[in-house]
């Protein structure tokens, strides 16, 4: 999606990479239909978190059609011991109804060979997205019926770099989409729907030989897109999940609070360990290896957070973020009104910005917005900045 991934960790301390990539700040909708076939009126919309930190803060970003009304939210629920104690959620509608885009908040799970939970984590054994999704759709969409699912190998790139593995615990991204009909409200809709999931693997020896395995998998939101007319095109699908974005200010702040959060698990796990010990000369064994486990764990997911952060600053260099870009399938536009740079989807080979600060795509080399659509607008150049 869920793209610059960022690694988190459950509160039980298994580690649980969780990246949900976002896009650009909010402008005011305009009540506006696409002005042409070929070209997508779009707008920002902003995702915002008002619990988490002493301010609100814009904690990510994502373009919607234009005139349409949204909201989003950043959801906390500090005392979840499974995944990320935070998820996003937002959602848009057009005014007539018939169109929507929702942004579901991430889930975890966790199964293992052994018999104890993996923390809060419901019980499940999800292999892929595609077993995720078909489990989403059945708690979501009861009556809706399974028209296409296709793997999206493209979009687990940029996540796939953080990947890392080494000792007894790896980690990888599988990412997939869908598309479904349902009926609702005496109407069919169809819906495309996209996720990427973050599993990770553990792997330790026990007492007799005895080999205990733990799988936990956390999906980095649901996002979908639903019609009642027709199916969204593919391509307006993907600009949208292309514009998919974190606000660098907002990743800062929770990879220093997940590092406090880490610290605190650490320090109540030593002090359960000690009180065990007590007790049991073999479980304080199977403590001591499953925390030099953690300890790991938590070594390799701090070094995956900073590599992370330190891909997303304006340090980078030009070839990186062009990488990045192309694999995001964004390019970078020069804002007329800021002089900053704002990213837009390749999928149209000319961008303007409007009057009222919305932006039209198109791959008409003659479109004319004071001509066409009856409002004043400036063409927008690129850049590789």
């Amino acid at each position: 999606m869920p793209t610059v991934p960022h690694a988190s960790r459950s509160r039980s301390g298994t580690p649980a990479c969780a990246a949900v990539v976002l896009a650009m700040f909010a402008a005011q909708p305009t009540p506006a239909a696409p002005p042409a076939a070929d070209a997508l009126r779009v707008q920002r919309a902003e995702i915002v978190d008002r619990k988490g930190f002493e301010k609100p803060m814009v904690a990510a970003t994502l373009m919607v059609p234009a005139g349409w009304k949204h909201s989003g939210e950043v959801q906390w629920n500090i005392g979840r011991r499974c995944g990320r104690p935070y998820g996003m959620a937002l959602q848009a509608a057009a005014p007539e109804g018939g169109e929507a885009i929702t942004l579901d908040p991430s889930e975890a799970w966790g199964a293992t060979n052994y018999g104890s939970p993996l923390g809060d984590c419901p019980q499940a054994g999800f292999r892929d997205a595609r077993e995720y999704l078909a489990s989403w759709i059945a708690r979501h969409r009861r009556n809706a019926r399974l028209v296409e699912y296709k793997p999206r190998p493209d979009k687990s790139k940029e996540l796939a770099q953080n990947q890392w593995a080494g000792g007894s615990l790896r980690s990888w991204v599988d990412s997939g989409e869908a598309l479904i009909a349902w009926t609702g409200d005496g109407r069919e809709f169809h819906e495309r729907l996209a996720t990427a999931v973050v599993f990770s693997h553990s792997r330790l020896a026990g007492l007799n030989g005895q080999v205990l395995e733990s799988l936990q998998g956390e999906a980095l939101g649901v996002l979908s897109w639903r019609s009642a007319s027709r199916p969204v095109s593919q391509r307006h699908f993907e600009l949208m999940w292309a514009t998919l974005k974190t606000a660098p200010e907002w990743q800062a702040r929770i990879a220093a609070a997940e590092r406090q959060m880490a610290a605190d698990n650490a320090a109540t796990q030593a002090q359960i360990s000690r009180m065990q010990a007590e007790s049991s000369r073999e479980t304080l064994a199977h403590i001591q290896r499953r925390g030099e486990i953690r300890n790991e764990a938590m070594q390799q997911t701090e070094r995956m957070r900073n590599e992370s952060w330190q891909s997303g600053q304006a340090t980078q260099d030009r070839m990186h973020r062009d990488t990045v870009r192309t694999i995001r399938e964004v390019q970078g536009y020069r804002d007329p009104r800021s002089g900053g740079v704002v990213e837009l989807p390749q999928y149209y080979d000319h961008a303007w910005q409007l009057r009222d600060g919305t932006y039209v795509l198109t791959d008409d080399p003659n479109f004319d917005p004071a001509r066409d659509i009856g409002m004043a607008g400036e063409r927008l150049q690129r850049t590789r900045e």
